[in-house]
């Protein structure tokens, strides 16, 4: 569906040139929620410009449907344009129009009229969820709503496409999760390929398939959600991964672990998939007929399934506690023995 080959940026300043996007190559399927995440000078928004033409790689090809974004101009690229929607921080609405008259805008300029452009508004504002709204303007709206509208102004054309620049970070928290259901609805509803550029690893975990994770530009790892959650391999993975479970990694914890449960062993247990919600140890406690004391565990849901993170004590007689750990590793659950 979408191919991104070898795609460079470079803006000229006085001095020399600034590199924001070095030798990107991505392939996003057809139906996918793909993230890109970096923190801010990333390069992320430069590509997601990238993906709709409004910016135009210095290197490399970005292809859309069968289409090279990077090498239409004019009336060609404006077409393509209508099969690629885009929501943004910042809503980006017009403020002397209401509701209706802003999703119906990209309908006008599209050349949609009378009974048409009125059914497929109507439809979009029952799409995402701004029945009574229609005739109020931006300002009587609160920040979600804003968003609502901007989403269904983005698909007023049935994009096959739907870009996310940042569309959450304006938001609180509960808004940002109302806002990412409505995107998982859509995706599932029209099987329509979303991507989605973020600095926030919880909209990643929320409702992406695939995420690239970029730094200075590059694309520094790139795989399924759930592994990336599981094995980050970067260190600014690493980072971004802990934005969502940083209890479960932090010194201090481990430190107060191990001071206040100095008995048996203190093991890190981590669970993917359905192992995360399968009562494993129970078993494999009575079966070794060891106590097993669970001290501290979290459960993150990803749209690739569960990944969980448990910390356990376990004593007993010290053949007794190893063979429970070989056994936890022989089920293909990572264990890690915490020493002092």
């Amino acid at each position: 569906m979408i191919r991104l080959k070898s795609v460079a940026k470079d803006y000229k300043t006085r001095k020399n040139n600034v590199r924001a996007v070095d030798d990107v190559n991505l392939d996003i399927a057809d139906g996918e929620i793909f993230g890109v995440v970096g923190y801010s000078g990333a390069g992320k928004s430069t590509l997601i410009r990238m993906f709709n033409g409004l910016e135009l790689p210095t290197e490399g090809t970005v292809e859309v449907d069968d289409l090279f974004i990077s090498q239409i101009r004019g009336s060609k690229l404006r077409k393509a344009r209508q099969q690629i929607g885009m929501i943004f921080q910042h809503f980006n609405l017009l403020w002397s129009r209401t509701v209706y008259d802003n999703i119906a805008f990209p309908l006008e300029i599209a050349g949609v009229r009378g009974e048409k452009r009125r059914f497929r508004v109507n439809e979009l504002i029952r799409l995402v969820g701004l029945e009574g709204k229609e005739d109020a303007y931006p300002s009587e709206l609160s920040g979600g709503q804003k968003q609502r509208v901007g989403i269904a102004r983005a698909l007023a054309n049935n994009p096959k496409v739907l870009l996310c620049d940042e569309a959450t970070s304006a938001l609180d928290p509960q808004t940002t999760d109302e806002v990412l259901e409505l995107l998982l609805d859509i995706n599932r509803r029209l099987n329509l390929t979303i991507i989605v550029i973020t600095h926030e690893m919880h909209v990643i975990r929320k409702i992406c398939n695939r995420v690239a994770v970029m730094e200075a530009g590059r694309v520094v790892e790139l795989g399924d959600v759930i592994e990336v959650f599981q094995h980050p391999k970067e260190s600014v993975t690493k980072r971004f991964v802990r934005q969502v479970t940083e209890s479960d990694e932090t010194e201090e914890l481990i430190h107060m672990l191990l001071e206040n449960y100095s008995e048996g062993k203190l093991v890190k247990l981590l669970f993917v998939g359905g192992k995360a919600t399968q009562p494993i140890i129970s078993q494999v406690a009575q079966d070794n007929k060891v106590l097993l004391n669970i001290l501290h565990g979290n459960l993150t849901q990803t749209q690739n399934g569960a990944y969980g993170t448990l910390y356990i004590q376990i004593q007993g007689e010290e053949s007794q506690v190893d063979a429970t750990i070989t056994r936890l590793r022989e089920l293909e659950i990572e264990t890690e023995v915490i020493e002092g």
